[in-house]
């Protein structure tokens, strides 16, 4: 037979133990990290600028100014229409503007024109300039003095990806060639240009997708 034997815990000795557990605090509200307080450009160009105002701003301050040909608004709707109903989109005279190439001395700026209702908005901006005897950290120390720090950790090649106010991003890469910053759109400035176009379909085809 197991005899079990019950064993009493002197009261100092609950004591000791109690001190030592904690008790569970109210939940601790969690920091937020601040929202960017300012917008982000290239030369002052910035998404969602018109592109004709990007063109006049960059030949303002200095930039020689081309551009390359692309869809204008009414032929991706057009293409759009198309590809909804299942056809061969029609060739496109392409008589709009697809990018705007910019140039002052070695340093270069690219400006991706989305084609809207309006002439085009400002998508992705690019730009390029030689190292010009800079290490990577002097670079990167002049970028994060320009835009603020970095919302990730070193990645790879990209040395600095600051976001702006409306949720754009900068990013910056440096490599044999150069330095390259790129400005992106925020996520939801792409899903609006998507959507201006299927709504541009739909007011041309009818609503589809009801009938469930």
């Amino acid at each position: 037979m197991t005899i079990f034997r019950t064993m009493a815990i002197p009261t100092m000795m609950l004591l000791a133990i109690g001190s030592t557990v904690s008790v569970p605090s109210a939940a601790q509200p969690v920091k937020m990290a601040p929202r960017p307080a300012k917008t982000l450009d290239i030369a002052g160009i910035r998404p969602g600028m018109k592109g004709a105002d990007a063109v006049v701003l960059l030949q303002k301050t200095g930039w020689t100014v081309s551009a390359d040909p692309g869809n204008s608004w009414l032929e991706v709707v057009e293409e759009a229409v198309a590809r909804r109903r299942n056809e061969i989109p029609p060739t496109s005279a392409r008589s709009g503007v697809y990018d705007y190439n910019a140039a002052k001395g070695e340093e270069t700026v690219r400006v991706n024109i989305v084609p809207t209702p309006d002439g085009g908005r400002v998508g992705l901006v690019q730009y390029r300039a030689p190292q010009a005897g800079r290490s990577h950290e002097q670079i990167r120390a002049e970028v994060i003095s320009r835009y603020g720090p970095s919302i990730y950790g070193p990645r790879q090649r990209v040395l600095i990806a600051p976001q702006g106010k409306d949720g754009e991003t900068m990013s910056l890469e440096v490599d044999s060639t150069g330095m390259r910053l790129t400005l992106s759109p925020s996520s939801a400035a792409d899903r609006e240009a998507r959507a201006l176009v299927d709504r541009a379909v739909t007011a041309r085809l009818g609503a589809v997708g009801t009938s469930f």
